[in-house]
């Protein structure tokens, strides 16, 4: 069977940052697949771009928003088909004559105005620069974000939101760190949440009354910057990190003295990488090489994978699968900030390059029936 040809869309000004949407169309009752992106333009009026893409006609419709607050630096929402629209942005403004990222909460308008500016529901009360958000993997009422002092947890309600708790980083990481990622654990009743401060790696409890104990603590696993992050979905003490050093690195959090595995399929910086949502064997990276890297982690994944290269060979006597590249995807012509897989497609995803190319991809199909003759 032929792989799908990718899907290009064009932003009308620069972009940095996209994220999957969680919504079941009304009228059919089938999920349909949404991403949601951000402008980053300092003279225009920045936008929110929802694209909806049909995977079986190919098609893919839009609906931009204003977004006049300023140009987005981070951009996230819910995995929880029911929260209402919303979502959050990190942009800067100028505050007293100093550029600060702000964070507030959106809601959508769906069947609006083309270019309408989005209904905003509060502004996240912070007193530094956001860096980014991250939602519960499970509630559509509660998230987390970081700035440049602490680490806070949010309960959002219809109009406004309320801190539930809050981790103060240390006066070292607060002097030094310009740049953060998180990721909020799904196993462990989602207690954990797992953030990084420029070179180094640590959790956070948020059951716990807010202390500086963390059962991870890695300090430069990457040996400089630290981009992303993400947590296997099938194996609760697993993760993923990725950072300057063109490497993503494969941990377990119980023993995070040396990496599971250590892929390097980039030639600069890595920006992003996620584990697959169902399928945790297969990874998707971006980095500032203009390539989006589809990659097979078999070795330390929840379930093996089957050699089908040869029909002719036993299943029992044929050569494992080993760890490699699937597939390098070359659409983009710049740096890509962002490659994110869609929640209700699990064989589609979308990256999003500076110049503002947002490209919906696939994966392989031999890879997609490799994985399905499990």
């Amino acid at each position: 069977m032929a792989d799908k040809p990718p899907v290009i869309y064009g932003l009308e000004y620069q972009g940095r940052t996209l994220t999957a949407r969680a919504l079941a169309a009304k009228s059919s009752g089938e999920d349909k697949i949404f991403f949601l992106c951000g402008t980053q333009s300092l003279r225009y009026e920045n936008q929110v771009h929802l694209l909806e893409y049909d995977e079986d006609t190919g098609v893919l419709d839009k609906v931009v928003f204003a977004h006049p607050a300023g140009e987005i630096w981070h951009i996230s929402t819910s995995s929880n088909a029911n929260a209402k629209d919303i979502f959050c942005t990190c942009y800067g403004k100028f505050v007293d004559g100093k550029s600060v990222v702000c964070a507030a909460m959106w809601r959508l308008k769906e069947g609006g105005v083309e270019h309408a500016p989005l209904d905003q529901v509060c502004e996240l009360p912070h007193a530094g620069s956001v860096r980014c958000t991250c939602w519960h993997p499970d509630l559509a009422d509660q998230l987390v974000s970081i700035d440049d002092k602490k680490l806070t947890s949010w309960k959002i309600t219809e109009s406004d939101v309320k801190e539930l708790s809050h981790l103060v980083l240390d006066e070292k990481t607060q002097s030094q760190s310009t740049y953060s990622a998180l990721c909020w654990n799904c196993h462990h009743v989602c207690s954990q949440v797992l953030y990084s401060t420029d070179l180094s790696i640590r959790s956070w409890d948020i059951r716990e009354k807010p202390s500086k104990q963390s059962s991870v603590n890695l300090e430069q696993p990457h040996g400089s910057c630290v981009r992303s992050l993400d947590f296997n979905p099938n194996k609760p003490q697993n993760f993923a990190s990725c950072g300057d050093d063109c490497t993503v690195k494969f941990w377990d959090a119980r023993k995070s003295d040396q990496p599971l595995l250590v892929q390097r399929n980039h030639s600069h910086w890595i920006w992003s990488v996620q584990y697959n949502h169902v399928h945790d064997q297969l990874v998707l990276t971006s980095g500032s090489d203009c390539q989006v890297v589809l990659a097979r982690v078999v070795s330390i994944a929840s379930e093996p994978l089957k050699n089908t290269d040869n029909d002719d060979t036993d299943a029992a006597t044929s050569p494992p699968v080993k760890d490699d590249v699937v597939h390098v995807y070359q659409e983009h012509e710049d740096s890509v900030y962002s490659a994110k897989w869609s929640f209700s497609d699990a064989w589609v995803f979308a990256s999003l390059s500076y110049d503002g190319r947002l490209v919906i991809s696939h994966v392989p199909s031999s890879e997609k029936f490799r994985i399905l003759t499990l």
